[in-house]
């Protein structure tokens, strides 16, 4: 039988995330402007250039919804699949690493796990809950997989990780919760 679990981590919108949004809606906005002025100074290119216009408002439309992400983490056995989720639309698989063949695993704290050749960031961008995983990918070498787990996620990865590594403390942290 598979062990099976889930879950969606919303990535907290950035200052960086709001100047994006800035960028595109003015600049598709100054674009329109550019192309509506040479509209009406070319009346032949009319609905040519109303319908590059209106192309513009689309492209501008789908980069700004670009701007809202999300990540799936999806652990089955002992596999950990992290996915980004673009809008609510679009899914990419970032990366699928084996959770046994983890080299280090814990939360977070400066400088843990930050030797390796690819890190892979899909946390929501809050650092109270963040955990890391460094394993050995066959693709990429060593890799390093920042994430924002749930308690479930945490459990799941605790049963497949190499037993040396396994977290004490989430089994304590898991009792602590059942009896309040």
């Amino acid at each position: 039988m598979d062990n099976f679990t889930e879950q969606i981590v919303v990535k907290k919108t950035e200052t960086r995330d709001n100047l994006k949004r800035l960028a595109i809606f003015s600049g598709g906005m100054l674009l329109c402007i550019a192309v509506m002025y040479f509209a009406m100074l070319i009346p032949p290119l009319m609905p040519v250039l109303l319908f590059v216009g209106a192309g513009i408002i689309w492209v501008a439309w789908l980069l700004f919804q670009g701007t809202f992400v999300e990540y799936e983490y999806i652990v089955t056995n002992s596999e950990l699949d992290v996915d980004k989720i673009i809008a609510r639309k679009r899914r990419k698989r970032l990366i699928t690493i084996k959770i046994d063949k983890a080299e280090e695993w814990g939360e977070y704290s400066d400088g843990k796990g930050a030797s390796s050749a690819v890190t892979v960031q899909a946390h929501d961008c809050g650092f109270k809950n963040l955990w890391y995983i460094v394993t050995m990918h066959d693709k990429y070498g060593r890799t390093t997989v920042y994430f924002s787990p749930n308690m479930k996620v945490l459990e799941m990865m605790n049963k497949a990780v190499p037993y040396g590594l396994r977290k004490k403390e989430l089994k304590e942290k898991k009792e602590d919760e059942a009896e309040d």
